[in-house]
């Protein structure tokens, strides 16, 4: 099929006549909106005195009471404090042993390598030297209190590699 066809085909169709339903829902609602502009234009105005616009001190004293409205509320609630945990005692819990904290896990990051070139320890054994930089992570958790501890160790370490030329 070419474009001249689509064409004549095109021009061909007529639009189908609208339902008797449609017709009927659009004239309700023609005879609504008229109604409505009727009654806007009957509405009395306010006069320009009892129009104000909102002004930033009126916007900072609404959000100021919605802030104060918060704070009560966490005033209100009640503290949720563990009563095993040494802060909430205010003095150490010694009940436990000092080892009570359990190891999670251990992890080394490698940041970076460097290589340094080789040198001649001796004139028969040349080695290659390389400077490896790492991060060694330690996790820990209290079961007490579940805090979590974290200590991190860089690392610098100087490597020696035995080169063999051929």
């Amino acid at each position: 099929m070419n474009d001249a066809n689509l064409e004549h085909l095109l021009r061909s169709l007529t639009p189908a006549a609208p339902s008797a339903e449609l017709t009927e829902r659009v004239k309700h609602d023609l005879a609504l909106a008229a109604m409505f502009r009727e009654a806007a234009d009957d509405a009395v105005p306010l006069p320009a005195q009892h129009r104000k616009p909102m002004t930033w001190a009126s916007a900072a004293f609404w959000a100021g009471v919605g802030a104060a409205a918060a704070v009560a509320v966490m005033l209100a609630l009640p503290q949720s404090v563990n009563p095993n945990s040494a802060l909430a005692s205010g003095k150490p819990n010694k009940t436990l042993p000092p080892d009570a904290i359990m190891p999670v896990s251990t992890t080394r990051e490698w940041v970076g390598v460097e290589d340094q070139g080789i040198r001649f320890v001796t004139p028969d054994n040349p080695q290659r030297q390389m400077q490896v930089r790492t991060v060694e992570r330690h996790r820990w958790i209290d079961p007490r209190d579940g805090a979590e501890y974290i200590i991190e160790t860089p690392q610098v370490e100087s490597v020696a590699l035995p080169v063999k030329f051929q």
